[in-house]
Formats: C-alpha cells, sequence, structure tokens
C-alpha cells in the first residue's frame, strides 16, 4: 500500500462521546470510537446522513451513477458519507458536492496524510462543505488493518449503507453487512451479470438488500429531511457549469414540458460524452426529466 502525502493541518477538533456534536447513532453501535479527531464542519455529523460506497475499480457507469446518486440525495438534504477512497467514494463525495449538501469523508489515516495523494483538492472542498474525521493521530499513515476499523464507523454514522458496485469479498460488503448488524437499512444497485463488480451487490440483494434503481427507491424507504416539494428548476447552482463537470443544468435549462430531441440536445452541447451521461442520469435519478416516444426529452411537473 502506497504512502500517502502529507498535509498542513488547519486545528482540528477532538470529539469524545458526550460532546455536544458526536454523532448519536454512534451510541447504538456495539463498538464505537472512544474519540475521533474532525477536520471542517463537524455539526454535519448531527446530520441524517447516508453512505455510498463500493469498489475502487469502479466502471465508468459505476461512477457516474455513485456521482448522480450523491448529487440527488444532498439536494433533498441527506449528508452524504464515504471513505474517500478512489472510485464509488470519490465519486460520492463530488456528487454530493455538486448536490450542494454537506458531505463526511471517514478516514483511513490521520488528518495529517491525504491518502489516496490525488485527492489533495476533493479534501479540501470536504472540509469546506461538510467534514473529514479519522481515530488516529495525525501523522498515522495508511496500514491494511486500518479500513475495516474505518467501515465501521461509516456504517454506525448512517441510517443506510448503499452498495454501487463492489466484488464478492470487498470492504464495501464488509461496510454493507456491519451496517446490517447495526440494524441500519442496506440498499444495493444491480449490474451487469459478467462484471465481478456486480457480485456483491447482487449477492446482497440475494440476501434480502432493499433494490435500488433510482434514489426514490430509497426515499420510499427513510423518507427525506425535505419537508416542501421542490420545483424543478430548483438544483444547486454548483452543478450547473459543464466545465466543472455536469450537464445537469444546461440539459434542465433547454426542456420544455412538450419534449425536445435528445440527440438535437446532445449535438448542442459542448461538453464531453462523460459529462452528458453524468447530467443525464443525475436529472433521471431526481426525477427532473421523462422520456417521451420519438426520442424526446421532456421536463416532469414536480420532484417529488
Amino acid at each position: 500500500m502506497s504512502e500517502s502525502s502529507e498535509l498542513v493541518t488547519a486545528p482540528i477538533t477532538h470529539l469524545q462521546s458526550g460532546d455536544a456534536m458526536w454523532p448519536p447513532l454512534w451510541n447504538e453501535i456495539k463498538d464505537p470510537p472512544a474519540a475521533v479527531n474532525v477536520q471542517g464542519m463537524a455539526q454535519v455529523l448531527k446530520r441524517p446522513a447516508v453512505a455510498i460506497v463500493g469498489t475502487r475499480r469502479a466502471s465508468l457507469r459505476g461512477l457516474a451513477f455513485a456521482r448522480a446518486l450523491g448529487f440527488v440525495l444532498a439536494s433533498r438534504h441527506w449528508c452524504v458519507v464515504s471513505g474517500m477512497a478512489l472510485g464509488v467514494d470519490a465519486a460520492a463525495h463530488r456528487g454530493a458536492l455538486e448536490g450542494g449538501g454537506p458531505t463526511v469523508a471517514v478516514m483511513g489515516t490521520g488528518l495529517g496524510r491525504i491518502y489516496p495523494a490525488v485527492h489533495s483538492r476533493l479534501r479540501q472542498e470536504i472540509e469546506s462543505n461538510g467534514c473529514v474525521l479519522t481515530e488516529y493521530e495525525a501523522q498515522v499513515g495508511p496500514r491494511k488493518y486500518h479500513f475495516p476499523l474505518r467501515n465501521r464507523l461509516i456504517a454506525g454514522l448512517v441510517q443506510a449503507v448503499v452498495v454501487v458496485e463492489a466484488p464478492r469479498r470487498s470492504g464495501a460488503l464488509n461496510t454493507a453487512q456491519l451496517a446490517l448488524d447495526y440494524n441500519r437499512e442496506v440498499f444495493a444497485v444491480p449490474g451487469p451479470v459478467d462484471l465481478d463488480t456486480s457480485r456483491g451487490c447482487h449477492h446482497l440483494l440475494r440476501q434480502g438488500a432493499h433494490l435500488l434503481e433510482t434514489a426514490d427507491d430509497l426515499l420510499q424507504v427513510l423518507g427525506s429531511p425535505a419537508v416542501q416539494p421542490h420545483r424543478p428548476d430548483e438544483i444547486p447552482q454548483s452543478v450547473v457549469d459543464p466545465a466543472h463537470g455536469s450537464a445537469a443544468r444546461w440539459i434542465l435549462d433547454r426542456l420544455d414540458f412538450e419534449g425536445i430531441g435528445r440527440d438535437t440536445l446532445r449535438r448542442r452541447f459542448n461538453g464531453t460524452e462523460e459529462m452528458w451521461g453524468e447530467g443525464m442520469l443525475a436529472l433521471e435519478l431526481a426525477g427532473l426529466i421523462r422520456r417521451l416516444p420519438g426520442g424526446l426529452l421532456a421536463r416532469t411537473m414536480w420532484r417529488v
């Protein structure tokens, strides 16, 4: 396991059970941390939260789905929790940031480290819109045995765990099993049967996990912290600029309730195919658009 980069840390908040910002759900699990170190907005640890986890070697489909799901849940006022790893974790954090909501990264290193090193900027964005936390002292580096321990903090912090893509033997499946042990809800996203990263999700589904095809599958079980319906144009401005990785606003601004040709819109869009796909998936997961016969796209009347 390669070492992480070092980081000049900002002030660290030390939390233990009984503190005002201590997550109440940790008091319900059998093996809670004695204390954690937090950097960023520690108050978000009191927010209703959902974890999105999965493999580091995710497919493009899995990355787009995790990012879109993070966006939708954040826009519905859920805090999105993950582990800041490569792949699904990072995509979920980025989606939550684009959705305008807080996100929490539970780390397997000390706060004086960035692991993986390529996530330096992502770490800064998470701290500005949520927090990072760990059980370890500042300069402790990554060790394999840290991550299963980290997973119990993720599972204990949330009301539900969503597994997007994962092999049968993986940290994401470990997190899901811990969630079941803690009486949390578990959701799994189905995938192509010939992909190894679908097998963990299909195993969970056979064991009784909730099937998740859209964010509404989760919201039907958990509800939403938001109490009022939203108009379709009320999506956060942070996701509207295709230059920053999302086409959701660009597409939505050009749709009406009657329908416009999808291919026509795609030809006018100046971003990449990946950006287009992420925008479409985010809007479909949010229930903001509908497909009509003849290759037409239209707005839905309300997001519910």
